[in-house]
């Protein structure tokens, strides 16, 4: 199937809508997402919303999917996430659970830098919150050698934006230097 494939997508808000577990909703949806029938899309994530709500767990897995989701406004979604009535920077668990757009190879590492710089203004804002949780967001830019020459530089200079950042904790401050000096 196709993301791209309505009966794919009807076949999947099916099994989202009949799921009678965890793991038959969450794969369901996690296609439902990436799909670009926008109308089936919207009516797997509001299920699975319902279905979450009153478990944080549950919630940080609503999360999570839509910000590894395929979709050339997932930048745009995660941002607007930001301000969910549901979501808060200091919780641990939902600050991870949307910055695991980190792990969204494909709109993360977009050639623009987007991804970097939205990366970076998450690890400003929680750093202030939880130094430990905004030192392992860190590691999403510590590798950035790996890449070809124009992310390595998108990525390194979102580091040395957050080295010259006032008042950066010191376990944040440590994986960054580190991180800069190879």
């Amino acid at each position: 199937m196709s993301l791209d494939d309505t009966e794919g997508a009807q076949l999947a808000l099916k099994q989202c809508l009949d799921a009678g577990c965890m793991t038959d909703l969450w794969s369901s949806t996690m296609y439902l997402a990436s799909s670009s029938n926008d109308q089936i899309r919207k009516d797997g994530l509001e299920h699975f919303f319902k279905q979450a709500q009153g478990n944080d767990l549950s919630l940080c897995k609503w999360f999570t999917i839509q910000a590894v989701a395929d979709r050339p406004d997932v930048l745009s979604t995660v941002t607007g996430l930001l301000g969910h009535p549901d979501f808060s920077l200091k919780n641990p668990n939902k600050c991870r659970a949307l910055c695991a757009f980190q792990d969204n190879m494909r709109h993360f590492h977009a050639k623009d830098g987007s991804g970097y710089a939205w990366i970076t203004d998450r690890i400003i804002e929680v750093d202030k919150i939880t130094a430990q949780v905004s030192a392992r967001l860190v590691s999403s830019l510590s590798s950035f050698r790996k890449f070809d020459p124009a992310r390595q530089a998108l990525m390194k200079a979102q580091l040395e934006r957050l080295a010259a950042t006032e008042g950066l904790s010191k376990d944040a401050f440590e994986i960054v230097s580190r991180s800069l000096k190879g």
